[in-house]
């Protein structure tokens, strides 16, 4: 789930097999705080209502649009670009440096608007930044996941090679083997 390179295009992906299947990872309040505790992000205090959920979801939709809209050539919709800058408005919790002046100490619970608005300011980073250019779509079969190229080249075409890449690499030998004079005779 984590393979996109990025916060907010990891976010997304909490709706596996988009466009295919479109599998919603993020049904109750527990599994956005797992997710948050995976991508490394504070703990929302209290309980996550439905509401909460719709908000998150919302935004996941909002980076998800305008992901497919970069990546595709098209302009952004304004309704997208609305529901990022108005997540990213909120005050971010943070990490403090500890009394040692040497390692940071996590940041608390915060309220989920302020963890959202973490994920918002991201998409904003990417999207405004030196890679707005190099969000792609990975090439990978039954993948649908969206990563960032950050490869010297700019040539990447999987979100990860041990997940996708190795899987194309392996059916492109199977279908050389296949097509191949030698093995029809073996």
């Amino acid at each position: 789930m984590f393979r996109s390179d990025q916060l907010c295009l990891n976010f997304v992906a909490t709706v596996a097999k988009r466009d295919m299947n479109d599998t919603e990872r993020l049904v109750t309040g527990g599994d956005l705080q797992t997710w948050l505790y995976v991508a490394g992000l504070p703990p929302a205090i209290g309980p996550i209502t439905e509401e909460h959920l719709d908000t998150a979801r919302a935004l996941r939709e909002a980076v998800a649009n305008l992901t497919r809209a970069r990546v595709d050539g098209l302009p952004p919709s304004p309704g997208c670009i609305e529901v990022i800058n108005r997540a990213a408005a909120v005050g971010t919790p943070h990490p403090l440096l500890s009394v040692d002046g040497t390692t940071a100490v996590p940041a608390a619970p915060a309220p989920l608007a302020e963890i959202l608005s973490i994920i918002a300011r991201d998409a904003i980073d990417l999207f405004s930044g030196e890679y707005r250019d190099r969000v792609r779509r990975c090439l990978g079969h039954d993948c649908s996941l969206y990563f960032v190229d950050r490869s010297r080249r700019g040539a990447r075409r999987w979100c990860a090679m041990a997940a996708c890449g190795e899987k194309a690499s392996s059916a492109a030998y199977r279908r050389r083997r296949t097509a191949s004079p030698a093995a029809a005779r073996s």
